[in-house]
């Protein structure tokens, strides 16, 4: 019995999609990439100044 998780199954299906639609070209997937870097809708995570949660909860 081999156990399959649905999310890591649909997360590999979009990469291949996605993969497709720039015909497995890694510097046009690049290029994608870095393009919707730049538009204000695609909103990246810095976690280089994480500040920690305070422990006030009573």
């Amino acid at each position: 019995m081999k156990y399959e998780d649905e999310i890591i199954a649909e997360v590999w299906k979009n990469r291949e999609a996605y993969a497709a639609r720039h015909n497995h070209d890694l510097q046009r997937i690049v290029a994608d990439l870095q393009e919707r870097q730049k538009t204000p809708f695609s909103l990246l995570v810095d976690r280089r100044h994480r500040t920690t949660p305070s422990t006030t909860a009573k």
